[in-house]
Protein backbone atom coordinates (compact mmCIF):
# COMPACT_ATOMS: atom_id res chain seq x y z
CA UNK A 1 0.00 0.00 0.00
CA UNK A 2 1.55 3.21 -0.93
CA UNK A 3 0.76 6.16 1.72
CA UNK A 4 0.42 10.00 0.41
CA UNK A 5 -0.05 11.12 3.52
CA UNK A 6 -2.17 11.76 6.47
CA UNK A 7 -5.23 12.37 4.94
CA UNK A 8 -4.86 9.60 2.55
CA UNK A 9 -3.43 7.10 5.49
CA UNK A 10 -7.01 7.61 7.18
CA UNK A 11 -9.14 7.02 4.49
CA UNK A 12 -6.98 4.14 4.01
CA UNK A 13 -8.31 2.98 7.72
CA UNK A 14 -4.82 3.80 9.34
CA UNK A 15 -4.99 5.42 12.78
CA UNK A 16 -2.23 6.90 14.83
CA UNK A 17 -2.21 7.57 18.59
CA UNK A 18 1.12 9.61 19.04
CA UNK A 19 3.47 9.76 21.84
CA UNK A 20 2.80 13.50 22.41
CA UNK A 21 -0.64 13.38 22.29
CA UNK A 22 -1.11 17.20 23.41
CA UNK A 23 0.99 18.33 20.41
CA UNK A 24 0.02 16.20 18.15
CA UNK A 25 -3.02 13.27 18.89
CA UNK A 26 -5.83 16.28 20.34
CA UNK A 27 -6.82 19.68 19.66
CA UNK A 28 -6.34 21.01 23.50
CA UNK A 29 -8.20 24.40 22.93
CA UNK A 30 -11.31 22.49 21.53
CA UNK A 31 -14.02 20.14 23.09
CA UNK A 32 -14.35 16.68 23.73
CA UNK A 33 -16.92 16.11 21.15
CA UNK A 34 -15.10 18.09 18.87
CA UNK A 35 -11.81 16.26 19.39
CA UNK A 36 -13.72 12.69 18.79
CA UNK A 37 -15.87 13.66 15.76
CA UNK A 38 -12.08 15.35 14.41
CA UNK A 39 -11.08 11.85 12.07
CA UNK A 40 -14.47 11.51 10.72
CA UNK A 41 -16.14 14.49 9.75
CA UNK A 42 -17.56 13.22 6.49
CA UNK A 43 -20.00 10.82 8.85
CA UNK A 44 -21.60 14.04 10.06
CA UNK A 45 -22.13 16.68 6.98
CA UNK A 46 -24.83 17.43 5.70
CA UNK A 47 -25.71 18.87 2.87
CA UNK A 48 -23.69 21.93 1.48
CA UNK A 49 -20.71 20.54 4.11
CA UNK A 50 -22.91 21.28 7.11
CA UNK A 51 -22.18 19.63 9.98
CA UNK A 52 -24.70 17.61 11.88
CA UNK A 53 -24.08 18.68 15.35
CA UNK A 54 -27.12 16.66 17.22
CA UNK A 55 -25.21 13.64 15.36
CA UNK A 56 -21.74 14.71 17.09
CA UNK A 57 -23.45 15.10 20.40
CA UNK A 58 -24.94 11.72 20.27
CA UNK A 59 -22.06 9.53 19.05
CA UNK A 60 -19.45 11.43 21.49
CA UNK A 61 -21.70 11.24 24.75
CA UNK A 62 -21.98 7.92 23.39
CA UNK A 63 -18.07 7.14 22.89
CA UNK A 64 -17.64 9.60 26.51
CA UNK A 65 -19.81 6.78 28.51
CA UNK A 66 -18.07 3.77 26.50
CA UNK A 67 -14.49 4.86 27.35
CA UNK A 68 -15.55 6.38 31.03
CA UNK A 69 -13.79 9.84 29.88
CA UNK A 70 -13.95 11.89 33.48
CA UNK A 71 -15.52 15.43 31.78
CA UNK A 72 -17.90 17.34 33.20
CA UNK A 73 -19.35 17.56 29.50
CA UNK A 74 -18.87 16.64 26.00
CA UNK A 75 -18.48 20.73 25.81
CA UNK A 76 -15.63 20.71 27.89
CA UNK A 77 -12.22 21.95 26.98
CA UNK A 78 -9.67 18.66 26.19
CA UNK A 79 -7.22 20.95 28.09
CA UNK A 80 -9.39 20.92 31.01
CA UNK A 81 -9.13 16.80 31.16
CA UNK A 82 -6.31 14.64 33.04
CA UNK A 83 -3.61 13.28 31.30
CA UNK A 84 -5.39 9.57 30.84
CA UNK A 85 -8.64 11.12 29.88
CA UNK A 86 -7.21 13.19 27.14
CA UNK A 87 -5.56 9.92 26.05
CA UNK A 88 -9.09 8.23 25.91
CA UNK A 89 -9.79 10.86 23.65
CA UNK A 90 -7.04 10.25 21.35
CA UNK A 91 -7.53 7.14 21.03
CA UNK A 92 -11.91 7.40 21.16
CA UNK A 93 -11.45 9.84 17.33
CA UNK A 94 -10.34 6.75 15.80
CA UNK A 95 -12.61 4.08 17.07
CA UNK A 96 -15.20 6.71 16.30
CA UNK A 97 -13.68 6.42 12.64
CA UNK A 98 -13.99 2.66 12.92
CA UNK A 99 -10.15 2.34 11.56
CA UNK A 100 -8.49 -1.27 10.74
CA UNK A 101 -5.09 -0.34 12.12
CA UNK A 102 -4.38 1.19 15.10
CA UNK A 103 -0.49 2.66 15.98
CA UNK A 104 -0.28 3.07 19.37
CA UNK A 105 3.21 5.20 20.04
CA UNK A 106 3.76 5.30 23.78
CA UNK A 107 0.11 5.50 24.56
CA UNK A 108 0.43 5.36 28.18
CA UNK A 109 2.76 8.24 28.85
CA UNK A 110 1.89 9.70 31.15
CA UNK A 111 -1.35 8.20 32.51
CA UNK A 112 -2.58 6.99 36.03
CA UNK A 113 -2.17 3.40 36.57
CA UNK A 114 -6.31 3.44 36.02
CA UNK A 115 -6.19 5.36 33.05
CA UNK A 116 -3.38 2.22 31.75
CA UNK A 117 -5.24 -0.63 32.70
CA UNK A 118 -8.57 1.30 30.77
CA UNK A 119 -6.21 1.59 28.01
CA UNK A 120 -4.82 -2.09 27.72
CA UNK A 121 -8.58 -3.40 27.88
CA UNK A 122 -9.14 -1.21 25.22
CA UNK A 123 -6.73 -2.31 22.46
CA UNK A 124 -7.46 -5.99 23.91
CA UNK A 125 -10.92 -5.38 22.83
CA UNK A 126 -9.93 -4.11 19.30
CA UNK A 127 -7.54 -7.07 18.92
CA UNK A 128 -10.24 -9.17 19.92
CA UNK A 129 -13.04 -7.88 17.23
CA UNK A 130 -9.95 -8.15 14.18
CA UNK A 131 -8.06 -4.60 14.19
CA UNK A 132 -4.25 -4.55 13.39
CA UNK A 133 -2.73 -3.46 16.69
CA UNK A 134 1.22 -1.71 16.46
CA UNK A 135 2.12 -1.00 19.72
CA UNK A 136 5.59 0.97 20.39
CA UNK A 137 6.92 1.77 23.66
CA UNK A 138 10.05 1.47 25.96
CA UNK A 139 8.01 -0.32 28.49
CA UNK A 140 9.14 -3.80 28.55
CA UNK A 141 6.94 -5.22 30.54
CA UNK A 142 3.98 -3.61 28.92
CA UNK A 143 4.98 -4.91 25.66
CA UNK A 144 5.10 -8.58 26.98
CA UNK A 145 1.66 -7.85 28.89
CA UNK A 146 -0.13 -7.02 25.59
CA UNK A 147 1.66 -8.18 22.47
CA UNK A 148 1.82 -11.70 20.51
CA UNK A 149 4.99 -10.67 18.53
CA UNK A 150 7.38 -8.27 19.45
CA UNK A 151 9.79 -6.68 16.37
CA UNK A 152 12.81 -5.47 18.32
CA UNK A 153 14.29 -2.25 16.69
CA UNK A 154 17.63 -0.86 17.03
CA UNK A 155 19.73 1.97 14.92
CA UNK A 156 16.47 2.40 13.12
CA UNK A 157 16.14 -1.18 11.63
CA UNK A 158 14.25 -4.52 13.21
CA UNK A 159 17.06 -6.35 15.13
CA UNK A 160 15.06 -9.38 16.31
CA UNK A 161 11.84 -10.83 15.75
CA UNK A 162 10.34 -12.79 18.74
CA UNK A 163 6.99 -14.41 19.63
CA UNK A 164 6.59 -12.64 22.98
CA UNK A 165 4.96 -15.94 24.83
CA UNK A 166 9.09 -17.40 23.96
CA UNK A 167 10.73 -13.99 25.34
CA UNK A 168 11.36 -12.15 28.36
CA UNK A 169 13.11 -9.20 29.30
CA UNK A 170 16.52 -9.58 29.51
CA UNK A 171 16.11 -11.13 25.50
CA UNK A 172 14.58 -7.48 24.86
CA UNK A 173 16.82 -5.89 26.39
CA UNK A 174 19.71 -7.77 24.52
CA UNK A 175 18.52 -7.51 21.08
CA UNK A 176 17.40 -3.25 21.37
CA UNK A 177 20.90 -2.78 22.53
CA UNK A 178 22.47 -4.03 19.72
CA UNK A 179 22.91 -7.59 20.73
CA UNK A 180 23.03 -10.19 17.87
Amino acid sequence: MKIKGPDDAVRKGIALVPEERRKEGILVQESVSTNLTSASLGKFSKFLSFVDTRGEKKISKTMISDLGIKTPSSEAKVQNLSGGNQQKVAIGKWLIADAEVYIFDEPTKGVDVGAKKDIFELISGLAKRGKSIIYASCELSEILGITDRVYVVYDGEVAKELETKSTNEEELLFYSTGGK
